[in-house]
């Protein structure tokens, strides 16, 4: 949903994956299907590249690859999807092989599996309406019955540049018909200081019976959970029918773990003040305060929870972004920013983007979230249909 999350915050955090040497991974071709998208670029194992292949390739006269593949699938397959098992998974194979193992295990799910190629077959679909000029039918109807809230990630007032604030997005929905509305957090206000905010906001929503779809990004996603799912009253988020969280730190990050840990703790706020950044957000985005955070919230549910999780592969890591990615390596699969499981929302449906990294930078990614929005609202407008004829 926008290219350049928290772009300043974790710039000095990358300054904390530097401190100690970075471990490089091979750059070995491969080519495939993930997600429902063509995948070339390259993986840092051969299992990795055979994985990516798929099971075409383990039937041409490659038994030896589906003998090492499926009994590891076996393996993992009972244990939960958290980053415990992926990182358990990427030490037994690489990490590139967890991050494929992730998305497919991902899209075995039914109703994901369903999202993903409404997603896909949506974004064919507004791609084609484009190239005819026809924007009017970009939008699908059921999409204009609902209010936008975009809830912007951090510094986006000082860095407008970061696309944290949405405007590409914002602007886009607005010209198309789409009421659109940005909560107005603090840019580098604590995780609860801004919930407080968004449930201020929601409740004004609230109030006036719209129908909204929040979207949130990166910090804010930690940030938009604990308005739901602790601030509110469930009858207070009664306007709420969606949230999708954009590459949500939803259990935190361990760049922020790093730089609360000592000798870090002391260079770090200092590195920030020199920036006229505060660090003062930075402690509750560590994994321990954001999973202690996420035990106390329950989410309403009534709301369709949307997870938009960027999966990239060794290969698609941005040059500003592979020292955090390779520092992260070492817990498992991860978007350059967070661990891939640490996105994930109790309850939630998962849309894939394979081949970005945290920072979603892709020509392309402002017809994706139209696509994603026509998707949501489509399903939220099924789901209202099927419960009217019970």
């Amino acid at each position: 949903m926008n290219s350049a999350v928290c772009a300043q915050l974790f710039a000095f955090l990358l300054i904390i994956a530097q401190l100690e040497p970075c471990a490089a991974y091979p750059a070995i071709p491969a080519t495939g299907f993930l997600a429902n998208t063509p995948i070339s670029t390259t993986v840092d194992s051969e299992l990795a590249k055979e994985y990516l292949a798929g099971p075409s390739n383990y039937s041409a006269g490659r038994e030896s690859v589906a003998e090492r593949i499926v009994p590891i699938e076996e393996r993992f397959r009972g244990q939960p999807l958290d980053w415990l098992t992926l990182k358990k998974l990427s030490e037994a194979t690489s990490p590139d092989f967890a991050t494929i193992y992730f998305v497919k295990r991902c899209l075995a799910d039914h109703t994901n599996e369903l999202f993903q190629t409404d997603y896909a077959r949506e974004f064919q679909r507004i791609e084609s309406l484009i190239r005819q000029r026809n924007w009017t039918g970009t939008v699908r109807n059921s999409l204009r019955g609902y209010e936008f809230l975009f809830i912007p990630g951090f510094h986006y007032v000082t860095d407008p540049t970061s696309g944290a604030d949405f405007l590409s997005q914002r602007t886009l929905m607005r010209d198309l018909g789409i009421e659109v509305e940005l909560a107005r957090t603090q840019e580098d206000g604590t995780i609860e200081e801004n919930a407080q905010i968004i449930a201020q906001t929601i409740r004004s929503q609230s109030r006036y019976h719209a129908k909204s779809i929040l979207v949130s990004t990166s910090k804010s996603g930690p940030e938009t959970a604990l308005a739901l799912g602790r601030i509110l009253q469930p009858s207070e988020t009664i306007s709420v029918q969606a949230w999708i969280s954009v590459g949500g730190l939803i259990r935190g990050t361990m760049l922020a773990d790093r730089a609360v840990a000592w000798p870090q703790s002391w260079i770090v706020p200092r590195i920030f003040s020199l920036q006229k950044v505060s660090f003062r957000s930075v402690p509750g985005l560590t994994t321990r305060a954001s999973r202690a955070r996420l035990e106390r919230i329950r989410l309403p549910q009534h709301i369709l929870l949307v997870d938009y999780v960027a999966a990239p592969l060794s290969g698609n890591i941005a040059e500003d972004v592979k020292s955090r990615y390779s520092y992260l390596c070492r817990y498992g699969p991860n978007d350059g920013l967070t661990l891939l499981a640490d996105e994930l929302l109790p309850g939630g449906v998962t849309i894939i983007e394979p081949g970005l990294d945290h920072f979603y930078r892709d020509p392309e990614i402002n017809v994706k979230s139209l696509a994603i929005a026509n998707v949501v609202a489509d399903a939220l407008n099924d789901r209202f249909s099927a419960s009217s004829h019970k």
